[in-house]
């Protein structure tokens, strides 16, 4: 009777490790793929979560918020950031596309 036991425990607890694995697999948003980069946007509990991959599959930062991928990454950074935000009262933002245009000359 022992034995069987045993292994009944060591099966609940292999199930709820393997639940536990699934639940930490995110859900992809988006795919950015540059030249020398490709970056994976991912949903996480804390927000957004980067991942900046070599085109050979190499992964050269993983699990980065927006702050570490800004610090880490910066030019990667200003070609990601999804938006620029307006005043709250107003409803609209628009899509930023990389760096603005110097008005100022």
């Amino acid at each position: 009777m022992r034995p069987v036991s045993f292994i009944t425990l060591a099966l609940l607890i292999i199930s709820v490790l393997s639940t536990t694995a699934q639940a930490e697999n995110r859900r992809i948003i988006t795919q950015l793929e540059l030249r020398d980069r490709i970056v994976k946007i991912t949903s996480g509990s804390q927000g957004l979560i980067y991942s900046v991959i070599s085109p050979d599959g190499t992964v050269l930062d993983a699990n980065l918020n927006e702050t570490q991928l800004a610090q880490k990454h910066p030019e990667l950074y200003e070609k990601v950031r999804p938006a620029v935000a307006k005043d709250a009262n107003i409803s609209e933002a628009m899509l930023w596309m990389g760096e603005f245009p110097d008005n100022s000359k």
